[in-house]
This record gives structure tokens, sequence and C-alpha cells, in this order.
């Protein structure tokens, strides 16, 4: 009894496995497009520059990409960050650009009592800062106003 793998001739088989490879490079690619597209979208660049913009907190935060500074520098920037009379809020990570798998994103967070006290409601953080380097924060802007 003869199995049918090797019933099949050698010429469609190689045919085949030539094809699924092709089709398996097409996927690939279509991946990656959708991929670069999304993250253009979301961040306002091409993947794999560090974003114009991202969102966080339900705000919107925007960089020219001239405000890098050192882990350090950051620390001191969010050093000044509290509202007259209150200690500064502590610099936290809060999320990662692109979710999961990307670099940390750093900020100063209001706390929750502090912003549902003000009238309009104050944001979570003035200002963000993404890690784009081994010691480099790229600092990001809020747009639009609290």
């Amino acid at each position: 009894m003869t199995s049918r793998v090797a019933a099949v001739p050698v010429a469609i088989r190689s045919g085949l496995v030539a094809v699924s490879k092709g089709v398996l490079a097409a996927a690939v690619i279509i991946a990656l497009g959708v991929g670069s597209l999304g993250y253009r979208k979301a961040y306002g660049a091409w993947w794999p520059q560090s974003p114009d913009r991202l969102t966080y907190c339900g705000r919107s935060y925007a960089t020219d990409h001239s405000l890098v500074l050192t882990r350090a520098g950051v620390a001191k920037a969010s050093s000044r960050t509290g509202l007259p009379g209150e200690a500064p809020y502590p610099l936290v990570t809060v999320g990662r650009v692109p979710p999961v798998i990307g670099q940390p994103l750093l900020a100063s967070v209001t706390p929750e009592s502090t912003r549902q006290m003000s009238d309009p409601q104050l944001p979570c953080a003035m200002g963000v800062f993404l890690k784009t380097g081994p010691d480099a924060y790229t600092g990001y802007g809020l747009l639009g106003g609290p």
C-alpha cells in the first residue's frame, strides 16, 4: 500500500511548498503594512519612529522632539508638578507606547481627588515623557487646555 504523500509527484509537492511559502510571505507583508498604518494613525509617525502625538488618560499630548531629558532630568522636572501647597506628585510609569511591546511612558499623575475638586476638571498630567533611548526621554505637552 502506497501512502498518499508518496503518490503525489515531487514536482507537484515542491510547487505546493513554493505556493505555501508565497502565501505566508504575503500574509506577513500585509500584517506589517496594516500594523504600520495603524501606528501612523494612532501616533502621527511611521513605525519605528517616536510618536509625534500620543494619548494618555483620555487626553492628547504632542511633541516636536526638541525636549529630550535624561531620567534624572525628568525626575527633576517632575519635582515641580504639585499644585500650590501640595507635595510634588511622584513620577510613575503610566503605560507603554505602543501598548504591551513599547517603551515606558512616565508622568507625575495628579491625584484623582485633586482633579475632581477643580472646575474645569484638571487633566491626569500636564506632560508625559516617553523613553526614546537608553537614558533619553522625550517630553510631550498637553494639547488643548485643562
